[in-house]
C-alpha cells in the first residue's frame, strides 16, 4: 500500500516516531512500490506490528479494527508509543469505532500518524466507503491533539507533498493549474464544456487527493 509520499512523510516525523509501532492495514501486495517494515528497519526501528482484517505477508495479527470486542483491545491496551494507519479507515464499516480501539491503544505518549483519501476513483481493497478530509481527522479522532503545522496534502498522481492549503488544490477549475501541462488543461476544459459524463469517460481527468495529519495524545 505505502507509495512515495507516505515513505516521505515519516521520514519528516521519524524523530517523533518510537517503538513499539502498531501498522493499521499492514497487509503487503505484489504491487506495493514500497514495505512500511523495510522502510522502519532501515531508520532503525525494529519493534512493529502488523494488523490487518485479511491475512498475508506483514500482517500479525487479522482482526476487524472496528471490533471493540476483539481481546487484541484489551491485550495491547496503552502499549503503543506510535500508530501508522495510513489510506485504511476508507475501508471499514465504522470509521468512529476504529477511531475509538485505536485511541485504546495508544499509550500516554504515544503518537498517531494518519493519512485516508479525499478524492478518489472507487477501489475496492476489499472495500471502499469513505472519504476525509483534514477536519474529519480532528472529529474521528476528537481525543488526540493534532499539529496543523505538520498537516500535508498528497497529490497522489504526481507523488507530491504539499502544505495545507484552503481551498484544497483541485484540478476541474477553469483556470490552469501551476502544475498542469497546456494538453491536459484544454482536454479538461473541453471536457467541463462539451461533455456531461466525461471525455471518453476518462477518469484520469479527475484529480486523486490524501490528506497527512499527525496527533497525539493530549
Amino acid at each position: 500500500m505505502p507509495n512515495k509520499d507516505h515513505i516521505a512523510y515519516i521520514e519528516e516525523n521519524i524523530s517523533f516516531i518510537k517503538e513499539p509501532i502498531l501498522i493499521i492495514g499492514s497487509k503487503q501486495y505484489n504491487f506495493d512500490h514500497y514495505n512500511f517494515y523495510f522502510e522502519f528497519n532501515r531508520m532503525g526501528l525494529k519493534d512493529i506490528t502488523g494488523l490487518d482484517i485479511q491475512h498475508g505477508k506483514g500482517v500479525d495479527f487479522v482482526l476487524d479494527i472496528c471490533d471493540s470486542k476483539d481481546i487484541f483491545f484489551n491485550q495491547f491496551s496503552n502499549y503503543y508509543n506510535t500508530i501508522i494507519c495510513m489510506e485504511t479507515l476508507y475501508a471499514v464499516i465504522n470509521p468512529f469505532k476504529a477511531a475509538e480501539n485505536i485511541y485504546r491503544v495508544m499509550n500516554k505518549n504515544s503518537i498517531l500518524i494518519f493519512s485516508d483519501v479525499f478524492v478518489r476513483r472507487i477501489a475496492r481493497m476489499p472495500t471502499d466507503y469513505w472519504r476525509f478530509s483534514y477536519d474529519a481527522h480532528k472529529i474521528l479522532f476528537d481525543k488526540l491533539k493534532f499539529d496543523d503545522s505538520k498537516t500535508k496534502i498528497s497529490i497522489i498522481r504526481q507523488n507530491k507533498l504539499i502544505d495545507l492549503v484552503y481551498p484544497y488544490p483541485e484540478f476541474l477549475k477553469y483556470s490552469r493549474h501551476p502544475d498542469e501541462s497546456l494538453i491536459s488543461y484544454l482536454l479538461r476544459k473541453m471536457n467541463r464544456k462539451f461533455f456531461s459524463v466525461g471525455l471518453l469517460n476518462l477518469p484520469r481527468l479527475f484529480p486523486e487527493l490524501s490528506i497527512f495529519s499527525f496527533a497525539f495524545k493530549k
